[in-house]
């Protein structure tokens, strides 16, 4: 859903591929899988979406909330707000990344359904998820998705 958030901003004109989002405390301390930002550093908006697309960067993931919406907070409602527009009827996003919360939610129908939408609505955008890797401060990696060598689709 956060890929959807960006995408959409993009398509919209609200932002750009050159625009660069400020990398706070909050986000360059994130666990999990990491795009490995540094705080007080500025993001090119492809750069985190390569870095949330290949390298499941949590860390870019807050980058983009907070860039897009002032806080993670701020933009989980405003990710809920277009989940229902959408149609999706069994999400709840708590946050930007995906990562564990109680409240947190999405069925495998409403992923299905958001998967048709980001290909649908943003053809443009959905080379990125063909990328096998991507290099960001001197580390590479390789796409996470086991999809990606298949050639589907």
């Amino acid at each position: 859903m956060t890929i959807y958030m960006v995408f959409e901003a993009l398509k919209e004109g609200r932002i750009t591929q050159n625009d660069k989002f400020y990398v706070s405390r909050r986000a360059s301390k994130m666990g999990g899988s990491k795009m490995f930002t540094r705080e007080g550093d500025n993001i090119r908006v492809i750069d985190l979406l390569r870095g949330i697309i290949i390298q499941s960067g949590n860390d870019a993931c807050v980058v983009v909330a907070e860039g897009l919406a002032g806080t993670e907070e701020n933009f989980a409602q405003k990710m809920n707000a277009k989940a229902k527009e959408l149609g999706l009827t069994n999400s709840f996003f708590a946050n930007s990344t995906g990562m564990p919360h109680p409240e947190h939610k999405m069925s495998v129908r409403d992923l299905v359904k958001l998967s048709q939408h980001l290909r649908e609505d943003f053809p443009d955008y959905f080379p990125l998820f063909k990328e096998q890797e991507f290099t960001w401060e001197g580390i590479k990696q390789r796409n996470r998705n086991p999809l990606i060598d298949m050639n589907i689709g």
